[in-house]
């Protein structure tokens, strides 16, 4: 039976008790589908258990240094000891700090954020639950998207994963404070499914053409294999792919 405080993949564990937000497919996927280009400075806002600078970390072929923060102190103790156990703890900078108030004059080449996404919706008895998942509570669309702002260069490419209804709310935010969509990518669990989460790049430059945008099935059928975009992608993290 499957531990549910840790999550074992090929070169790390993510240690995961603490922390309100576990490893789940979205998440692995989010990590595994964001192109970090040639960024050397990478922001991870609301870090939890440290999974994607992780996995950031890991598909690096270059030097790369990562500031990952996050409001809650017990969850980054998980961060700390999922961090520290790696190849790659010298690589990631640990900030206790809430992202709308943090007093860091650093700007970034690459900025990832998983935000809560619940809104106007029942909040949780338990704050810990309430914080990581309701962004009325942790990070409010329109203030997030002016903190990436502060933090962004012309070149900053900002990767964002919400489910798709949310993700338009958040696009139209990023549109009124100068940001453009790059790049999309619609995840569902099969491509008979209906799109479950949506992950896009914005950056402050405007393109040209209509962004690109690509759909991506977890498996080939319910219950059946992993399709073979997702296994190619997650394969050097995943154990058993």
């Amino acid at each position: 039976m499957r531990n549910p405080h840790r999550f074992d993949f090929k070169f790390f564990t993510v240690h995961q008790s603490r922390s309100a937000m576990k490893v789940c497919t979205d998440s692995s996927a989010f990590g595994a589908f964001a192109d970090i280009h040639n960024a050397r400075t990478i922001l991870d806002i609301g870090t939890g258990t440290g999974l994607l600078s992780l996995m950031l970390a890991q598909k690096a072929e270059h030097e790369v240094h990562i500031d990952a923060i996050d409001i809650d102190e017990e969850t980054l103790c998980d961060a700390k000891q999922n961090i520290m156990a790696t190849p790659w703890g010298h690589s990631i900078t640990l900030h206790h700090a809430d992202i709308l108030n943090w007093n860091h004059e650093a700007v970034y080449d690459m900025i990832i954020c998983n935000p809560p996404f619940h809104v106007r919706s029942t909040i949780p008895h338990l704050p810990k639950e309430a914080m990581a998942f309701h962004a009325e509570l942790a990070l409010p669309f329109k203030e997030l998207v002016h903190a990436i702002k502060k933090k962004s260069h012309e070149s900053t490419y900002t990767w964002i994963l919400l489910p798709p209804k949310e993700m338009e709310e958040f696009i139209d935010h990023a549109y009124h404070a100068g940001f453009y969509v790059q790049q999309s990518i619609c995840f569902r669990d099969t491509m008979q499914h209906p799109i479950i989460r949506r992950m896009c790049a914005f950056s402050l430059m405007q393109l040209i053409d209509a962004a690109e945008e690509c759909h991506i099935a977890y498996r080939e059928y319910v219950g059946g294999p992993h399709t073979e975009e997702f296994s190619k992608r997650l394969s050097p993290f995943y154990l058993f792919l």
